[in-house]
């Protein structure tokens, strides 16, 4: 258990100035094209485990390190094609649009966070879902690790409601939290 906790510390903070991590080109931050895979399970009672695709395009207002100093902002776009596993197999489909809020932390780290409400059709046989056309107002922070001056590996977590926002009688809420990794390229 110590010795463990000794070596990891140890790697922790002998190996940042051992590897040579890439850095981030910023002059070329204008659009971001990507694509993570993400696990969300439900916060009800009725258990609904989401495995998750979200391809994703975005263009800056605003890129880090210009006007702003470290800190861009961006517009996103945003897909999901989801497999659920409930009572049964079943599915979901849908888009985002979103505002993303970027700082370069350090040269080969950008953090963020990103909001937005899109729209799902969901197909889940769950007492957790009363509709399948549903709005999804959403929330989120992560970091893009850079693997090259343009690609980086994306790390993030995502908070995720699901309601029909009143058009119907029956309205459960069905809240997800998403854990989430992919890769961004900007260009």
């Amino acid at each position: 258990g110590n010795s463990l906790m000794v070596v990891v510390l140890a790697a922790g903070l002998l190996l940042p100035g051992k590897v040579q991590a890439a850095e981030f080109d910023v002059s070329k931050f204008n659009q971001e094209v990507g694509l993570r895979f993400a696990y969300g399970k439900n916060t009800k009672t009725a258990s609904v485990h989401l495995y998750s695709l979200l391809p994703r395009w975005g263009i800056f207002l605003m890129a880090p390190g210009k006007s702003w100093g470290p800190f861009g902002a961006s517009f996103v776009v945003e897909g999901i094609v989801s497999i659920a596993d409930a009572d049964e197999v079943g599915f979901e489909v849908g888009f985002t649009p979103m505002v993303k809020f970027s700082c370069l932390l350090f040269p080969s780290v950008l953090a963020y966070i990103e909001g937005g409400a899109g729209i799902i059709s969901e197909s889940i046989n769950s007492p957790a879902l009363a509709h399948s056309f549903n709005f999804t107002p959403q929330a989120g922070a992560g970091f893009d690790i850079a693997l090259t001056p343009q690609l980086a590996l994306s790390v993030a977590y995502r908070f995720r409601h699901s309601s029909n926002a009143g058009i119907y009688k029956e309205n459960p809420a069905f809240n997800v939290n998403f854990v989430q990794t992919g890769l961004n390229y900007y260009f």
